[in-house]
C-alpha cells in the first residue's frame, strides 16, 4: 500500500527546501496519538518563496494541511478534525496558555484527491479560482485546495502529483523539480 500522506508531506517538504519555511510530517499532537498531516512553518522573517502552487498564496506563520487521497472524503468531520489540530497545536507553539500566538498567524488547509460532494452540499464553497475554495467554518476560513482541478501550469506539478489523473500525474512528474 503506498503511504499517501507520508509521500504527500515528503514532497511539500521537498517544495519548500531552501525557502523560508519548513514542513513537519505526521507531527505528534498529544498523548493519544493524534498525526496532523503537515505543518508548513516560516522560520525566518527574510527571504522570499516566490511562486507557490494555487492555493498556497495566504501562507501564514503556521499554516495547517490536512489531506485526504481519492478514497478518503474530505468531510464535515475532516474540517472538525482539522480545527481540533489547530487548537492542539496553537496551545502547543504558544508561550502560554494565556499568552496564545495571535489566530492572524495560522491558516488552515484541507487538500483533497477529489471534489468533496457531500461536503459542498452541506457548506458554501466559495470559488476562488480552479481547484482553490474558501470554506466559512464556524468562525474559522479554511482554504480548500481541489487537486484533480487544479490548472495544468509549472507552479502546479506538485499538486498534478497528486490528482489521480493518469494525464496529470504524468504532468507533475515530468514538471515538478526536485530541490
Amino acid at each position: 500500500m503506498i503511504p499517501w500522506h507520508r509521500l504527500f508531506g515528503l514532497v511539500l517538504w521537498d517544495f519548500f527546501l531552501d525557502s523560508p519555511y519548513e514542513v513537519e510530517l505526521e507531527k505528534d499532537l498529544s498523548l493519544k496519538r493524534q498525526l496532523l498531516d503537515v505543518v508548513i512553518l516560516r522560520k525566518h522573517k527574510e527571504g522570499v518563496l516566490g511562486e507557490v502552487p494555487d492555493g498556497l498564496e495566504n501562507l501564514k506563520t503556521h499554516n495547517l494541511l490536512t489531506y485526504k487521497s481519492l478514497r478518503e472524503p474530505l468531510d464535515d468531520w475532516a474540517l472538525m478534525e482539522l480545527i481540533g489540530h489547530y487548537v492542539n497545536y496553537r496551545k502547543q507553539m504558544s508561550p502560554s496558555l494565556d499568552r496564545l500566538l495571535p489566530e492572524a498567524e495560522f491558516q488552515l488547509y484541507g487538500v483533497c484527491t477529489r471534489f468533496p460532494q457531500k461536503l459542498a452540499t452541506q457548506i458554501t464553497l466559495q470559488p476562488l479560482k480552479s481547484g482553490v475554495y474558501d470554506i466559512l467554518w464556524g468562525t474559522e476560513m479554511i482554504r480548500l485546495i481541489v487537486l484533480s482541478e487544479i490548472a495544468e501550469a509549472e507552479r502546479n506539478a506538485i499538486w498534478r502529483l497528486f490528482s489521480a489523473n493518469p494525464e496529470a500525474v504524468r504532468y507533475g512528474a515530468e514538471h515538478y523539480q526536485l530541490h
